[in-house]
């Protein structure tokens, strides 16, 4: 069997990729990789014409050949961070680019998927934004999905610390918009989280990656 990670994260090795990857290896399956950040690739650029008798995108860039093997893959487990509320730029991109499998037959209906997120609010990217815009296109098979919470928005990088004005992002939004509480926050070790590190998260990924092996 044949399963198709893809990250959608900017993060190399982040969170999102790391989740992909153990739910991959969890599966013991053969498995692949994409970490679309790192592709030179364009998004769907609507030429029908290349891809409605092909049912494969006419597009050769560094996307292509993953295109490829996702059409053949077993099983896909998909995965993006939250960004402004909705999946990454990257992500989006990759989705335009799956047009080509929704011509005169629907090429990935029923096939196996699991979902995968990260961000500051529960459940805002996983279950609504990939469950509404891919499931309902491509009727996958809809394995699991899992959300993890994350405490590090990018505001813990930013260097803007207590000079940000007016209090702005996800850490204002975590703080419960409270001003004196982010003038006061300091950037601690302690404060980085990782999934790995939660014991719920790391009994619910591992959960996604056995129910790889059924199949």
């Amino acid at each position: 069997m044949a399963i198709v990670g893809i990250s959608g994260s900017p993060i190399n090795g982040g969170n999102t990729d790391r989740m992909i990857q153990a739910i991959l290896d969890k599966s013991g399956k053969q498995n692949t990789f994409v970490d679309l950040s790192k592709l030179k690739f364009f998004p769907c650029r609507g030429c029908a014409h290349l891809c409605a008798t092909t049912a494969m995108c006419g597009q050769k860039d560094e996307l292509l050949p993953y295109l490829k093997k996702i059409r053949d893959a077993d099983a896909l487990v998909i995965g993006s961070p939250r960004h402004h509320g909705n999946m990454t730029a990257w992500m989006i991109s990759f989705f335009s680019r799956m047009w080509c499998f929704l011509h005169e037959s629907n090429t990935l209906k029923g096939k196996p998927v699991i979902f995968v997120s990260v961000g500051i609010r529960e459940n805002e990217v996983g279950r609504e934004t990939f469950r509404a815009s891919m499931v309902k296109e491509h009727e996958f098979n809809v394995l699991g999905d899992y959300h993890y919470m994350t405490f590090n928005p990018p505001c813990m990088k930013c260097g803007k610390g207590d000079t940000c004005s007016p209090p702005r992002g996800g850490l204002w939004n975590l703080l419960d918009k409270d001003e004196q509480a982010i003038r006061n926050f300091e950037i601690t070790p302690d404060k980085v989280t990782a999934w790995e590190d939660d014991e719920e998260a790391v009994r619910d990924v591992e959960k996604l990656g056995s129910l790889l092996r059924e199949f």
